[in-house]
């Protein structure tokens, strides 16, 4: 366990709990499925984000824990569905569902996990957390067709990154760190702050996520290089192609365009990111927005949930997967 869950281990346990409550069921090979995915769920960050938000108001309830049961619902339904978007084998270093029970369960296991984060709100009357999630859900959607539309083109800007990293990624962590603040009766001031927070700290994990893909296999636990087998520009990519000479940006969108890559092309794209500075550029994007991180976390009262934030915005920028 990592040191920002170890500061909250108690509140992990009581969610893990009701988490598994939330998904009972009586069909034998949902069951199977949703067991599987218990079983490699991670480390849990989006749900853990909504309740330390709460506890940075000081006030964590049973709508707090509904708040992190319905994010982590809707984000093990959106992993589900991306997996078969693009075709993905591995999960967490594990074999994805559209592997092992093939698409149409993978398709119907994703809308199961919506369903029951709809019914656990209704069922509440938590309408506002319907709301937000509703929004949240519909972000997500659009930063993923504008991304598929950008790869098909290539004509991929800074600001079209961070405008779908903050649609696709960034989104499920504010509205983690919102719904905290809801459930908590925070006042509108602090959910701003808060939702603020959250933002950057899915900016900072997406950009990070970036980095990893040129990093080991042993320590990704992914395919090096996926990023680029997908045809998706990346931070570092992005901006490496901007400094390359004609001939090394030609060779790089064959590569992009390319449904099969050999490992000398991606090795080439390697080299490339490495020549002009593409990780370095992207960990300076990160450090600038943990700085803007840090002062939004110290305007909140200290405490365990305080020094947990803090831990897991520095867990953030040095994983290794």
């Amino acid at each position: 366990m990592k040191k920002f869950q170890n500061i909250v281990t108690e509140d992990i346990q009581l969610f893990d709990k009701k988490f598994k409550d939330s998904l009972s069921t009586k069909a034998g090979l949902l069951y199977k499925v949703t067991s599987y995915l218990r079983k490699n769920s991670g480390k849990k960050i989006r749900p853990l984000c909504a309740i330390i938000a709460s506890g940075l108001i000081n006030n964590i309830n049973d709508k707090t824990y509904r708040s992190a049961i319905l994010i982590e619902l809707i984000h093990t339904a959106t992993l589900v569905h991306d997996d078969i978007v693009d075709d993905a084998q591995i999960r967490r270093s594990q074999f994805s569902i559209n592997t092992i029970w093939k698409n149409k369960i993978a398709v119907l296991t994703g809308d199961y996990f919506l369903a029951k984060g709809i019914q656990l709100a209704v069922k509440n009357k938590d309408y506002e957390i319907i709301d937000a999630i509703s929004n949240v859900v519909g972000k997500i959607v659009e930063g993923e067709l504008i991304q598929i539309e950008k790869t098909k083109k290539l004509n991929l800007k800074e600001s079209d990154y961070f405008n779908i990293i903050n649609l696709k990624t960034a989104s499920l962590f504010e509205c983690a760190f919102e719904l905290g603040g809801i459930a908590a009766g925070a006042e509108k001031d602090q959910i701003k702050k808060l939702k603020e927070l959250g933002l950057i700290i899915g900016i900072i994990f997406q950009i990070k996520d970036d980095i990893l893909d040129y990093g080991l296999l042993q320590y990704t636990g992914k395919k090096s290089g996926n990023d680029i087998k997908e045809g998706k520009i990346n931070l570092p990519l992005l901006y490496s192609i901007s400094k390359m000479k004609f001939l090394e940006k030609r060779k790089s969108i064959r590569i992009l365009r390319s449904k099969k890559n050999t490992i000398q092309d991606i090795e080439f794209i390697f080299s490339m990111v490495k020549k002009y500075e593409g990780i370095d550029f992207s960990q300076a994007k990160i450090n600038r927005y943990y700085d803007q991180a840090k002062i939004i976390i110290g305007s909140f009262e200290e405490g365990k949930y305080k020094k947990s934030i803090y831990s897991l915005l520095d867990f953030l920028i040095d994983r290794k997967k």
